[in-house]
């Protein structure tokens, strides 16, 4: 998981590259009493088109597509290749992850890794994750007014995108496996070395 180009990444996809395109990631989003589809379809049908095209990827169950009030939402399964999910993450503007509760989920991390700003409703340990207004937005859990206004602000500023784009993809390179374990293999030589 790391930044790529977006272009590239939606044409292999089969994404328009003209498009406001928006991931959300969950295994059998609809149904997971964890994850909120309700508070995130209810707040697409408020994001600000201003006559762009709006796709909201939903990464993780297999159904038709939907229409919400003009946006589409298009449902992709299950997906193993992690090259392939990193596409995803690639291809979008933006990754909203709408949860009633969550621990420390890795799809705000991988999103954040791949220079993917977040919208997140701020429970568990996502706070930890995202630092509001730099790599992304925090909102109220099952509140869609707030999470559609915090995505119509980020959509409606390619500056302040661009900028979090950037702090996201160094956020994300904190969390990598290799960081992780070098700082492990670091702590247990510095026991050793006192024990």
């Amino acid at each position: 998981f790391q930044p790529g180009n977006r272009a590239e990444a939606r044409a292999e996809l089969g994404l328009p590259p003209e498009a406001t395109v928006l991931l959300t990631t969950a295994y059998i989003f609809r149904a997971n009493p964890w994850k909120d589809f309700r508070t995130l379809r209810a707040a697409l049908e408020r994001i600000e088109a201003a006559g762009r095209e709006i796709i909201l990827i939903a990464l993780g169950e297999s159904a038709p597509a939907e229409n919400a009030e003009g946006a589409e939402i298009r449902f992709v399964p299950f997906e193993t290749d992690p090259a392939r999910v990193a596409r995803y993450y690639q291809a979008a503007d933006l990754y909203v992850h709408a949860a009633r509760a969550d621990t420390f989920p890795n799809t705000v991390l991988e999103a954040l890794a791949c220079g993917t700003p977040v919208v997140a409703t701020a429970v568990g340990g996502i706070p930890e994750q995202i630092e509001d207004g730099v790599t992304g937005a925090l909102v109220p859990p099952q509140d869609p007014v707030a999470l559609a206004e915090a995505v119509n602000g980020l959509l409606g500023n390619e500056r302040r995108l661009a900028a979090m784009s950037a702090a996201a993809a160094e956020v994300g390179a904190r969390f990598s496996l290799r960081r992780m374990t070098d700082s492990y293999l670091a702590w247990y030589r510095e026991l050793l070395a006192h024990a």
